[in-house]
């Protein structure tokens, strides 16, 4: 997030919270592309293999993805990286929930 301020990051972080239930509408193209642009720029930079998915509405349909209780879940972000790589895969996680909590989503 190189270029912000540390009180519009803070902001940012306040404003984040945990969702269960979503909005029955699409991510608009250009915040996909944002969010696109920043999974590739990680996994360039650190070897992770993030992935983006959207449009996908039987992602938590089964009855092993029943976890959480999602509801309405289209679009999710796969964090992958080698075992050993939490912390890491964690971090950069974090990146993209604030960027995704930015762009309003």
């Amino acid at each position: 997030m190189k270029g912000r301020n540390e009180m519009e990051i803070l902001e940012i972080m306040r404003q984040r919270h945990s969702v269960r239930q979503y909005e029955n509408k699409p991510i608009e193209e250009e915040k996909r592309n944002v969010i696109n642009d920043l999974i590739a720029k990680i996994n360039d930079e650190t070897g992770l293999n993030i992935q983006s998915c959207y449009d996908e509405p039987k992602t938590f349909d089964t009855f092993m993805a029943h976890y959480g209780k999602f509801e309405g879940v289209t679009n999710y972000i796969a964090l992958i990286g080698k075992k050993g790589k939490d912390e890491l895969i964690g971090y950069h996680g974090e990146r993209i929930v604030l960027k995704a909590q930015e762009l309003g989503l």
